[in-house]
């Protein structure tokens, strides 16, 4: 969160609200969730998330954007595209199992393009994914 909050002032760009809502194991919110809300303050013009293998949290927000819509430019970063290599294997601060193959990070950020999602390959991506 702090990364990415970092990144966007380097070029210029704001932060109106950081949530980190927690992995896997112990969620406090989601995407989904979250994704209204961000759509009713009529200061957030973007959101970027940061994601990793494993979860369903991905698929809840783009199920999310394909009912509701949105009128929010949406750009995601989905660390662990090396976890496909080791399937089974735990990984990172949340312990991110990838069980199965959407679950990979390859298979989320496909899933995410077709929902019109902008998809970062790198962190440093995502400001000029911001600005289109």
């Amino acid at each position: 969160t702090t990364e990415i909050a970092s990144l966007l002032a380097q070029h210029g760009l704001g932060v109106s609200t950081a949530i980190s809502i927690g992995g896997d194991p112990i969620t406090g919110s989601s995407f989904a969730s979250l994704l209204p809300l961000f759509e009713a303050d009529p200061e957030t013009e973007a959101v970027v998330t940061f994601s990793e293998p494993g979860g369903a949290m991905e698929a809840e927000m783009v199920e999310t954007i394909q009912k509701q819509g949105t009128g929010l430019r949406i750009v995601s970063f989905i660390a662990g595209n090396f976890m496909a290599e080791m399937p089974g294997v735990r990984f990172g601060h949340a312990g991110a199992l990838v069980q199965r193959d959407e679950d990979s990070a390859a298979a989320k950020a496909s899933m995410l393009r077709a929902a019109g999602v902008h998809v970062a390959d790198a962190l440093a991506d995502i400001p000029a994914l911001l600005r289109g």
